[in-house]
Formats: structure tokens, sequence, C-alpha cells
């Protein structure tokens, strides 16, 4: 590709952040790496907070009063989302229509109430032990606050390359697949192993 059309296509300001071109092809390629794992952990993550939600609070959870009103404002916007595309509004095209930061935010301080040590167990059912590793909502705050970080500058098509703070990040995703239940860390191994071996 010519520096003409790199820089119309692209542009000079996004290919700044690079050393070369070269780099950001590299850029792409990773991208495209994490995106079936970000997929997997996305997809396993609200379907288990809502199922645990379902039993918790009721299968109508959306319209709790245990939400705050920034979080109810969230789902009535997926609501005329979906109602704009002229869909039905089901339960589990909200759940769909959610974002990640929707999902990840509830484990934020402000819903210290919500999600106490023995929801989180229920939430990620194979949590290891108090005398093993001792996790709480903080820590599971902090890692989904640095997963959601990262998946958004995918979706955004930055930069994740030589980011020393992403060194360690696909372990951490795994872990938090592991805590799941050990067949859907298998699952997302598996699926990127596949991918690699394209």
């Amino acid at each position: 590709m010519t520096d003409e059309l790199k820089k119309k296509f692209i542009s000079d300001k996004r290919l700044q952040n690079y050393n070369n071109f070269d780099e950001y092809k590299q850029n792409i390629h990773l991208s495209q790496h994490y995106y079936i794992l970000l997929s997997i952990f996305e997809v396993s993550l609200r379907n288990s907070i809502n199922n645990y939600f379902v039993l918790k609070i009721s299968n109508n959870w959306f319209e709790s009063d245990i939400l705050h009103k920034d979080t109810k404002l969230r789902i009535e916007e997926a609501k005329k989302k979906i109602l704009q595309r002229k869909e039905i509004l089901t339960h589990d095209k909200i759940i769909a229509e959610l974002s990640f930061g929707f999902w990840t935010s509830l484990f934020r301080k402000s819903y210290s109430n919500l999600l106490r040590v023995k929801d989180l167990k229920a939430i990620f059912p194979n949590l290891p032990t108090k005398d093993k590793k001792i996790i709480n909502r903080n820590t599971i705050d902090k890692e989904l606050n640095e997963i959601r970080k990262f998946r958004n500058r995918i979706f955004h098509y930055e930069k994740i390359t030589h980011k020393p703070k992403y060194n360690n990040i696909q372990n951490d995703i795994y872990t938090l697949l592991l805590y799941f239940d050990t067949q859907v860390y298998n699952f997302a191994k598996d699926m990127t192993k596949e991918k690699e071996d394209q």
C-alpha cells in the first residue's frame, strides 16, 4: 500500500502510534487473536450473572430496586435499541444488547451489598478456596476493568502491541474463565489453539 493510500484510508493520526507499518499490521493480527477469547469471556460473564440474578432476585431483575439509577438507564437504552429495530422485546434480547461495560459495572464498590463473597461464588462457581487465594468483589472488579479496557482497545482498533500492562492479559482472562468452570476454560483454550494452528 502506498503512503498516499495509507494516509487516505488509515490516516497519519492512527499510524503515528506505531513505529512502522509492519507494527500496525502486527497489531491487527494480535487483535484478531484475542477476539475469540474475549467473545467467549464476555458471553460467559453476562450469562453467569444473569442466571444468578434470575435465581437471587427474579426473572425480571432488570426492574429491581436493588439496581442503581445509571444501571437502569443503560437497561432502558438497550430496550429502546431493540424496539427501534422493530424486534420483540425479550429477556434474552436485553441480555445480549447490554454492553460489556454494563456487566463489569455490577462489580463496582457501590454494588458491594449485591455482590458479596457468596454471590461471587455463585457467579464464578469454580473460585479457589480462601486458603489458596483470597478473592473478593474488589479483586474481581479490578481484573474485569483491565479486561474491559483491553477489550475496548481491540474493538476500537487501537494499539495493543508493546503495551507492558497487557503482557499477562491472556492468562488473566483464562484465569477468570477457569473460575466459571474447567470445561469453559478448556473450550476457550481449544478455540484459541485452533485459531493459532490455522
